[in-house]
């Protein structure tokens, strides 16, 4: 049998192989052309963002950022958690942290520049409550730093004047109690923060 497959074959079978061959190629390269043709274009998708901004007007102040205490983990113990106005966070007690976004609260004003101004920040305690109720914590102690401001000294009542770039950035910090066994949740509450202009 191994003869007969590799020998010579005569015209006539020639000519029939040849008949075979071609078809058969011809309708591989339609197979191809096919599969090429039909194969699913590239997914694509479109979605949206959003975008937003504040134009900030001369003589007003703006909240730029929260006072955020981020996730704490109470024990059996009280405690406490202190972010400061360069948004540090530390605690002390029963208190672990657990991640989470910290930061200072944070305020723009824009004036002219050697405009008079006096600003007032948060003073004595503030209750937060925890979202759907339930439970309570208090934050005190509440600290702020100004940049951006010269100072007209001690005798005139806290009054400072914008620096030459017109910007100034108020920061809050503070420190929150945290009970025992504190309930779980989100916990808010809101401060003021004053800056007057004349």
């Amino acid at each position: 049998m191994a003869a007969f497959v590799y020998r010579l074959p005569d015209i006539g079978c020639s000519v029939k192989i040849r008949d075979q061959i071609f078809p058969r190629l011809i309708g591989g390269l339609l197979f191809v052309l096919v599969a090429i043709t039909s194969a699913p274009a590239a997914y694509a998708d479109t979605t949206t963002g959003d975008a937003q901004t504040v134009v900030v007007s001369p003589l007003s102040l703006v909240n730029s950022a929260d006072l955020n205490f981020g996730n704490l983990v109470s024990g059996p113990a009280a405690g406490t958690a202190t972010v400061a106005v360069n948004s540090v966070r530390t605690i002390t007690g029963g208190v672990v942290t657990a991640g989470g976004t910290v930061s200072a609260a944070e305020f723009l004003g824009y004036g002219d520049a050697g405009q008079r101004v006096r600003i007032r920040g948060p003073r004595g305690t503030y209750t937060l409550t925890r979202v759907g109720g339930g439970a309570t914590m208090t934050m005190r102690d509440m600290t702020m730093s100004v940049d951006n401001l010269n100072s007209l000294g001690r005798g005139n009542s806290g009054q400072h004047t914008i620096s030459s770039t017109g910007v100034v950035t108020i920061r809050v910090g503070g420190t929150l109690d945290v009970g025992a066994n504190q309930m779980p949740g989100t916990y808010v509450t809101t401060f003021d923060v004053e800056m007057n202009y004349f």
